[in-house]
C-alpha cells in the first residue's frame, strides 16, 4: 500500500504545479484586464477634463471677441473691414485658471450685417415683397435654382410667421397689403400666412439642410452672402458683397456693385445711406426706403481651442447695441 502512495506522489505534485500555473495565469489575466480598464478610465477622465477646460477657454474667447467688438464701436461710428474686430487671432497661447499647460486658441469675428438677413422676409404675419424679390435675385446670382430659393423662403416664413406685431400692410395701405398677399401666393401660401410659427427657428444656414432641394453645396454658396438673425436688420454696405448689394438695390447691376465695392475696399468707406446712394449715381433711389447702413450690431464669433490633443470648436452670435455691453444671443459647440 505504501508503494502505491509513493508512486502517485509525483503525479499529484505535477497536477498541483499545473493548477498553480493556471491560477497564476488567470490572476495575471484578470489583473491585466483590471489595469487596462483602469487605464482607460483614467484616460477618459483626463480627456473629459481637457474638454471641460477647452470649453472654458472657448468661452473666454467669446468674452475676448465681445470686448473687441465694443472697443471697435467706440473708436468708429461705421463698422469697417479695417477695424480691429476684423483681425483674426491665430494660435494664441492661453491657459485655464490653475492649469500650467497652455492651449492654442484661434478665433475670428464676422460681421453678419454685411449679409442678406433671411429674417427680413417676413414681418407681422406678412411677407415683405421687396425682400422676397431681393432673395430671388441673390440666389440667381449665386446659381441656386428658383425652386430651391422659394423652398428656403417658405421654411423661413413658417418659422417666423406672426412673431412680430406690426404688419407690413393694412387698410390704410391697401396697395402694400395686396402686394404682400401676391408675394405670399407665389411662395405657395394661397390664403396668406399662418398666424403662428409652424416650425422651429433656424439659427444658421446649416439648419436649412432639411429643406427639400437644399444641399451642402448651396449652403456653401449662400454662407458668405446670407444669414439668419433674430430680428430685422439693414445691410452694412461697408462689409457686404457686391452680390448682396446688387440683389437688394433695385436696378443695380452686379458690375456696378463691384465698382462701388472696389472703391470702398481702397479706403473710401461708406459714411451713411445717402453717401452710398450718391456713389451709385442713381437719383431715383432717393425716393426709396433702402435698408442700407454703414454700421453693424450683429457679429458671429468662431473659436477653436487645441488643448492636450483635444480640439474644441464653438460658435456664438453676439449683439452690440452700442448702449450696453455686447451680449451673447446664442452659443453652439461643435462645427
Amino acid at each position: 500500500m505504501a508503494w502505491r502512495v509513493s508512486a502517485r506522489a509525483p503525479q499529484q505534485r505535477g497536477m498541483a504545479a499545473l493548477s498553480a500555473l493556471l491560477i497564476v495565469a488567470i490572476v495575471a489575466t484578470m489583473a491585466a484586464g483590471i489595469l487596462a480598464r483602469q487605464t482607460g478610465y483614467v484616460r477618459s477622465v483626463q480627456t473629459e477634463q481637457n474638454r471641460v477646460q477647452a470649453r472654458w477657454l472657448l468661452r473666454g474667447g467669446v468674452t475676448w471677441a465681445k470686448t473687441i467688438i465694443q472697443v471697435a464701436a467706440q473708436r468708429e461710428y461705421a463698422t469697417r473691414p479695417d477695424g480691429i474686430w476684423n483681425q483674426p487671432v491665430l494660435g494664441l497661447a492661453v491657459a485655464a485658471p490653475g492649469d500650467t499647460r497652455f492651449a492654442a486658441f484661434s478665433g475670428e469675428i464676422t460681421d453678419e450685417q454685411g449679409k442678406f438677413n433671411l429674417r427680413n422676409l417676413e414681418w407681422g404675419g406678412e411677407v415683405v415683397p421687396g425682400e422676397i424679390d431681393a432673395f430671388r435675385r441673390l440666389c440667381s446670382l449665386l446659381q441656386i435654382p428658383p425652386v430651391t430659393a422659394d423652398a428656403i423662403m417658405r421654411r423661413i416664413v413658417l418659422s417666423f410667421s406672426g412673431s412680430d406685431s406690426p404688419p407690413v400692410g393694412n387698410a390704410a395701405n391697401l396697395a402694400q397689403y395686396e402686394a404682400s398677399l401676391v408675394a405670399a401666393q407665389t411662395l405657395g401660401f394661397a390664403t396668406g400666412l399662418p398666424t403662428r410659427a409652424q416650425m422651429n427657428l433656424p439659427r444658421t444656414l446649416n439648419d436649412l439642410l432639411g429643406v427639400e432641394g437644399v444641399n451642402h453645396e448651396f449652403i456653401a454658396r449662400l454662407t458668405p452672402h446670407a444669414t439668419i438673425l433674430p430680428s430685422r436688420t439693414w445691410i452694412n454696405a461697408n462689409t457686404s458683397s457686391p452680390e448682396v448689394l446688387a440683389a437688394r438695390v433695385p436696378g443695380l447691376s452686379l458690375e456696378k456693385a463691384r465698382q462701388v465695392i472696389r472703391q470702398r475696399d481702397q479706403g473710401q468707406w461708406i459714411i451713411h445711406q445717402g453717401d452710398f446712394i450718391n456713389r451709385l449715381q442713381m437719383p431715383e433711389l432717393h425716393r426709396l426706403s433702402l435698408p442700407i447702413a454703414s454700421q453693424s450690431s450683429w457679429f458671429l464669433v468662431k473659436g477653436v481651442v487645441e488643448h492636450q490633443g483635444v480640439v474644441s470648436i464653438m460658435t456664438a452670435l453676439v449683439y452690440n447695441d452700442r448702449q450696453t455691453s455686447p451680449r451673447t444671443v446664442w452659443l453652439r459647440e461643435g462645427a
